[in-house]
């Protein structure tokens, strides 16, 4: 997780505010507010691709891992829910979502129960 200042929240509200409007609504969604912090994120990325192009690019899987990862965090466990949910926020196809999944699972870094309803990191 990245520290979010008081700043960072007054942008993520208008934003998602002003998606909603875009929508003709006066109701804010979660989709809305999951949009504007892809767009703050991917902002504060375009900042870093110089610093990025210096190191190995990482493709679309290596990526997602890293989403993953964050997500599970300590507990080593992550509803696979809210990794696509996370994961399609941050502008990544349901399919290349999947295609980490197995890769991963090949790999023996983690296992998804039988239900595909939870990622356990091995």
């Amino acid at each position: 997780m990245t520290f979010t200042s008081a700043r960072n929240l007054l942008a993520i509200l208008r934003l998602s505010t002003a998606l909603a409007r875009l929508r003709l609504t006066d109701k804010v969604a979660k989709e809305d507010v999951n949009e504007a912090i892809r767009l703050m994120e991917m902002s504060k990325d375009s900042l870093n691709q110089t610093e990025d192009r210096m190191v190995r690019p990482q493709g679309a899987v290596d990526k997602i891992f890293s989403v993953i990862r964050d997500l599970a965090g300590e507990n080593k466990t992550v509803k696979l829910s809210e990794v696509m949910e996370r994961c399609t926020s941050k502008g990544y196809k349901p399919d290349q979502v999947e295609e980490c999944l197995e890769e991963y699972e090949e790999l023996n870094v983690w296992q998804i129960n039988q239900a595909r309803t939870k990622i356990t990191f091995v």
